[in-house]
């Protein structure tokens, strides 16, 4: 007489053919991620046999010296000191010295608590969580290309992304593996209009690295986007008060870590003057130093006006044209976004490479997949030819099909894994006593 016996009989193909769905997908997203580090972990290992020995290394060896180099230095001194309480000056000229509060804590103190949990040392510590955290990026950017271009062409970007010129980053002691992760979440978030959440993510990206303000510009144009639909899809209070914390979210984590250098130095502007000392110039000028570096390679003031304009442009163009269409609003704002922020605040350096590793919706344009709407797979026959209006024009949409596919991701991860080790050998292996900065 068992309620069991009552009742109907369960479907046994329904959950696995879901569960093996999913499996599959993320299953493949981490194969690519873990083939591309596995490549990556080799050319670090035949790079560093010729890497002389300097003062960063401590008790690393074979691929783990290569792990800590660079700003690396920097990481480990704050997790085994901490951040100075007085700031380092030039006794002459009083001039601020290179110094850690550059650095933003999330990274370290990561890194200081899994030590302190597992006894390893830096090196260990260090690039595994940025390896690990590297594959959660992946995982999210997976399911945030899936959702725009179907799962096919969402694995050729991660295999794009993941191996490009500048992805050894992702399992060396530097942030940029976690600045994926909490960009990429943050953007998903905005793309799905969960708003609170952003503005969540939004406060711990301030303690994660200096990218608050292209999201902000993001999250201000998200919520735009929404206000003009409010005919359409009326916005209630609640929605309204959660788009402000979005946003105040963003403002908010554009202050917390200069607020923290003040409070931990008793120096109102110890994180700009810090910053400066980093910088080519003795103060932060926006912009400008594009503008004297065109001049120093375009050889005029009226050629470095046109070269500076075709290059951004171009970089513009990317966000703005038919051609990304499929990408939605929230990752077209990104592509525009970031790199206007690297316009303005970063100076024309070799390290331009390892930032535009945040970057990752760009692979949907380097494949040449993002043309229809956000949604639709272009490997869809359906979807394959057609039209697309662009402003006043339409233009005809290029043949997209699985050997366009298969031959632009093959293209550009060959490309990718020549770049990084030329990057490797050229940028990330330092030559005593001083070297360009990847």
């Amino acid at each position: 007489m068992s309620s069991v016996a009552e009742r109907p009989p369960v479907r046994e193909e329904a959950a696995p053919r879901w569960y093996h769905r999913r499996l599959g997908f993320f299953g493949a997203v981490l194969a690519i991620y873990v083939t591309a580090r596995l490549f990556s972990a080799i050319v670090l290992i035949i790079v560093g046999i010729y890497q002389a020995d300097v003062v960063w290394f401590e008790n690393e060896t074979g691929y783990l010296r290569m792990t800590v180099l660079w700003d690396a230095f920097w990481y480990r001194q704050i997790v085994e000191d901490g951040y100075p309480a007085v700031l380092p000056r030039d006794p002459l000229t009083g001039d601020l010295w290179q110094n850690p509060w550059a650095f933003y804590p999330m990274f370290p103190m990561l890194t200081r608590w899994l030590m302190q949990l597992t006894g390893a040392g830096f090196g260990a510590v260090g690039s595994t969580l940025s390896l690990r955290v590297g594959a959660g990026a992946s995982a999210i950017i997976g399911i945030f290309l899936r959702s725009k271009t179907g799962p096919r062409v969402a694995l050729a970007g991660v295999a794009v992304w993941a191996t490009c010129i500048t992805s050894p980053t992702l399992q060396v002691a530097y942030t940029e593996s976690l600045g994926v992760f909490v960009i990429a979440s943050a953007l998903l978030a905005l793309d799905r209009r969960r708003w609170v959440l952003t503005g969540f993510i939004a406060v711990i990206s301030g303690l994660t690295r200096a990218m608050t303000l292209p999201l902000g510009l993001v999250a201000l144009i998200a919520v735009i986007v929404r206000w003009r639909e409010r005919d359409e899809q009326p916005i209630s209070r609640r929605e309204y008060i959660s788009m402000g914390w979005s946003l105040a979210g963003c403002g908010l984590s554009g202050w917390i870590w200069p607020a923290v250098v003040w409070l931990g130095t008793g120096e109102f502007r110890g994180y700009t003057e810090t910053m400066t000392a980093w910088r080519a110039y003795d103060d932060i000028q926006p912009f400008l130093p594009w503008w004297y570096w065109a001049n120093r390679a375009f050889g005029t003031p009226a050629l470095a006006w046109v070269g500076l304009a075709v290059i951004w442009l171009c970089v513009f163009a990317l966000a703005l044209g038919p051609w990304a269409r499929a990408l939605g609003v929230t990752l077209r704002a990104w592509c525009f976004a970031y790199p206007l922020y690297l316009w303005a605040v970063m100076d024309p350096t070799t390290s331009i490479y390892r930032y535009a590793i945040l970057m990752f919706p760009w692979t949907i344009l380097m494949l040449g997949a993002g043309w229809g709407k956000p949604g639709e797979d272009p490997l869809d026959p359906a979807t394959q030819t057609g039209t697309v209006t662009w402003w006043k024009w339409t233009i005809k949409r290029p043949r997209f099909n699985r050997t366009t596919l298969i031959w632009a991701v093959s293209a550009w991860v060959i490309f990718g894994l020549v770049s990084q080790s030329w990057w490797l050998w050229e940028i990330w292996q330092f030559t005593p006593p001083a070297d360009n900065p990847p």
